[in-house]
């Protein structure tokens, strides 16, 4: 770890593997030690945020395994840990996923008699398209289509902004788009 000041103001810079790796036994030992330290301060700073951050997310509830669980999991502990860009990309991709798979393991009548899965007729779709059929197919309630389409705006207007936001607005937006997430499962896949 290096301390260097810039304008009267002190920057700490970590040291790489490399640097690390050419440390002595004891320098090395002695960076660890500091390390941690850090570490440990860094998060005690932030303990409290944490656990206002963690008890503002609804509990899921798993109803039964689904394939983006994990990644539900993933984008609650970004939000915990206040990475909330990456909360909102991936809170988009698991919303996109989550109307992918509805569509996929929902039989479709076709021509009156021949019943095919989604995913054999509609191959790649835009997530508005598939949330577009979803709704007018009746797949999936008017309150879940609501909010998937408010993920994928929320998504869009962050993943292919031409700008950066306020902190507090995208803190704000990535704990809507996970309860959001949270309140669709739910919903959709009850048991």
């Amino acid at each position: 770890m290096k301390k260097i000041l810039i304008n009267n103001k002190e920057y700490v810079f970590d040291i790489t593997r490399g640097t690390y790796e050419g440390l002595s036994a004891k320098r090395r030992k002695q960076y660890r030690e500091d390390l941690k330290d850090k570490l440990k301060k860094q998060f005690n700073d932030k303990i409290n945020d944490v656990v206002k951050r963690l008890l503002k997310i609804q509990d899921l509830l798993v109803i039964k395994k689904l394939p983006c669980h994990d990644l539900v999991y993933e984008a609650k502990m970004l939000y915990v840990e206040g990475y909330f860009y990456a909360t909102i990309a991936l809170c988009g991709v698991v919303g996109e996923n989550i109307a992918r798979m509805i569509l996929n393991d929902s039989e479709i009548t076709v021509n009156r008699s021949k019943i095919v899965k989604g995913k054999t007729i509609f191959g790649r779709l835009d997530f508005v398209v598939i949330n577009k059929i979803l709704i007018n197919a009746s797949l999936i309630q008017q309150d879940s289509y609501k909010k998937l389409e408010k993920i994928r705006k929320l998504r869009n207007k962050y993943i292919h902004g031409s700008k950066l936001f306020n902190p507090v607005t995208v803190k704000k937006d990535a704990g809507i788009l996970l309860n959001l997430i949270v309140t669709i499962l739910r919903s959709e896949f009850k048991p």
